[in-house]
């Protein structure tokens, strides 16, 4: 026999009504907790996360930050508690513009987060920042940890060409370089190569696949085993795009938001040519004189 109707409990004076963040059911609470509490059980609460990952809707700006996720980020379990941290890691002196700038306020703009780049403990520059309904969302996109050998761009992205490019983006700006090449011992580096490599042979099979059919010409090298200044032997990916043609092709309809991309091309756009291993600085002095 019940001595009460739910949540009409007698001595829970003024109970305030609420509705639930996950399911939207209503549920009365005791008023001196009312503020905080959200949820009307503890499965709704856990289960929420789940309900904010599939709100999230891939556009230009989203397609972008997952490609610099593709490209150099990292999502890692956190020790001893529960939770995940997505870093993205630079140089600290090359990227340091792109990351205080760009980079912060597009993890604002698609995530409402404020991070602050800082340099780690290996000398690396590092933004990184906690939001778990985005690493589900990642994950469904089959972006997941650890991804190093195994990540490619996802099928959602590729179906579009908007979002493909955005991506593309990403990547490029964090994991590419411009550089320049002698095609005789004698010449200045006047020859330009977009280049990259990746430890994934599918997200090299990706770039290859979506730039080919973009216009772009390119060759890659598939699980090429090379050994590193220390002596330590890894298999990697190489893809190249060689040639002014291809440069003016990427910068106009892929672009860039990075500056040490950008201030190489633009040295080399100015000057016919670029040194190897200009520092930033240096190539902005270049631009100014």
């Amino acid at each position: 026999m019940n001595l009460f109707i739910k949540g009409q409990i007698p001595w829970n004076k003024n109970p305030i009504r609420k509705v639930c963040l996950n399911c939207e059911n209503e549920f009365f609470v005791c008023k001196s907790i009312a503020l905080k509490t959200k949820f009307c059980d503890i499965n709704c609460k856990l289960n929420y996360k789940y309900k904010l990952a599939k709100e999230f809707k891939l556009n230009k700006d989203l397609a972008e930050l997952i490609g610099i996720i593709i490209g150099d980020g990292c999502i890692n379990k956190i020790n001893h508690r529960p939770g995940y941290r997505i870093f993205i890691s630079g140089n600290k002196i090359e990227d340091k513009e792109y990351f205080d700038f760009y980079l912060k306020d597009l993890i604002y703009k698609c995530l409402n987060i404020n991070s602050k780049p800082f340099i780690a403990s290996n000398g690396a520059y590092i933004l990184q920042f906690q939001n778990e309904p985005f690493r589900i969302f990642l994950n469904s996109l089959g972006i997941c940890s650890p991804k190093a050998k195994i990540v490619s761009i996802p099928q959602e992205i590729k179906n579009n060409e908007k979002l493909l490019k955005a991506c593309i983006r990403g990547i490029f700006d964090s994991d590419f370089t411009l550089i320049c090449k002698q095609r005789k011992k004698e010449d200045l580096h006047y020859y330009p190569r977009i280049t990259a490599q990746f430890a994934s042979n599918r997200l090299v099979k990706d770039l290859e696949k979506s730039l080919k059919e973009m216009g772009f010409t390119l060759n890659c090298k598939y699980n090429y085993l090379r050994k590193d200044k220390r002596g330590f032997e890894n298999i990697t990916n190489f893809i190249n795009l060689d040639g002014p043609n291809n440069v003016e092709r990427w910068m106009s309809i892929i672009g860039s938001s990075n500056p040490r991309i950008l201030t190489r091309y633009f040295v080399w756009k100015k000057y016919g040519h670029l040194k190897p291993k200009t520092t930033i600085m240096e190539r902005k002095k270049l631009l100014m004189g």
